[in-house]
């Protein structure tokens, strides 16, 4: 963390194709948005809040470009863009979105985000990820890709009820003002898109279970705060939902993985173990009982 950076020579390195297409990625998304904020502030002629991180930003990116090519000259520079760096920047971005943000800004920090995660993702020899539960969580919903799956008629059902409901009280709102309810829209027609169609893990990202969440913990604390319209109640009330079901059907398809997680799947076993057994056990002495009443 404190003397290695993931990015390091990666484009150097023909054996690990994932890490090396996300550090790219990674750096010219966190370069594009730095650069632009600082010619939009240049050529307006006005300082911004953020003006200070924008530079930090843009000077890390610029070295962490040439680390991912080695480039000679600079490679003294490799101290400032170890593992530890995105981590302290992204702390420091999230502070500033706190007291104000802009387009460019939320650009630099999800990059930094996206950074921060590879950094404590780090691998030396491979770039292949074992995700968590809480990592599938984030990437998968209980909805995707359902219209091509056979077998499964109440979850398409429920499923496309829900996202035809929610995008017409979403509709509603929005004409009626509410940002909120804007934004519920563009998550529900992502969710759609997945719901008919194979798409990308980041389209998989972006309507996943945990997303669903975020978005009905926000509605929940919206709600409370009064000034809402009956369609926005209503859209809110469908996604906390949405959450619920999303969350409760996770669960129960990935029960032995939690516990494993969580250091409690012996136990786990045991108790499914016992109650198996008590369940035979009642299912043998029942057995015997009915066998003794015909032979009487």
């Amino acid at each position: 963390m404190l003397y290695r950076g993931w990015k390091f020579n990666m484009f150097n390195d023909m054996k690990q194709v994932n890490k090396a297409i996300a550090a790219v990625t990674v750096i010219f998304v966190m370069f594009f948005f730095s650069l632009s904020a600082l010619t939009t502030q240049l050529l307006e002629h006005k300082k911004s809040d953020h003006q200070s991180l924008t530079l930090v930003i843009f000077t890390y990116a610029i070295i962490s470009m040439f680390s991912y090519f080695n480039v000679a000259y600079v490679r003294d520079f490799d101290a400032i863009q170890v593992n530890i760096t995105p981590l302290v920047l992204t702390f420091c971005g999230l502070v500033t979105l706190m007291r104000g943000f802009d387009f460019y800004l939320i650009g630099m920090v999800l990059s930094l985000v996206a950074d921060s995660y590879c950094a404590l993702r780090f691998s030396e020899n491979h770039d292949q990820i074992a995700f968590s539960v809480i990592e599938r969580f984030a990437m998968e919903s209980w909805c995707q890709d359902a219209f091509n799956k056979r077998g499964n008629v109440t979850a398409q059902i429920v499923g496309i009820c829900m996202i035809v409901g929610q995008v017409y009280l979403s509709l509603v709102g929005a004409h009626n003002g509410e940002q909120l309810c804007l934004l519920f829209l563009g998550f529900y027609f992502v969710r759609l898109v997945q719901f008919l169609l194979k798409t990308s893990i980041a389209v998989n990202m972006a309507q996943s279970n945990f997303v669903c969440l975020c978005l009905a913990i926000i509605g929940v604390f919206s709600f409370f705060q009064g000034g809402m319209s009956k369609m926005a109640a209503l859209s809110c009330a469908v996604i906390v939902l949405d959450a619920i079901l999303g969350a409760a059907m996770f669960v129960s398809l990935n029960q032995e993985d939690i516990y494993k997680e969580m250091g409690l799947y012996q136990e786990y076993k045991k108790v499914k173990g016992s109650l198996g057994l008590n369940c035979h056990g009642h299912i043998t002495n029942l057995s015997v009982e009915q066998v003794g009443d015909v032979a009487v």
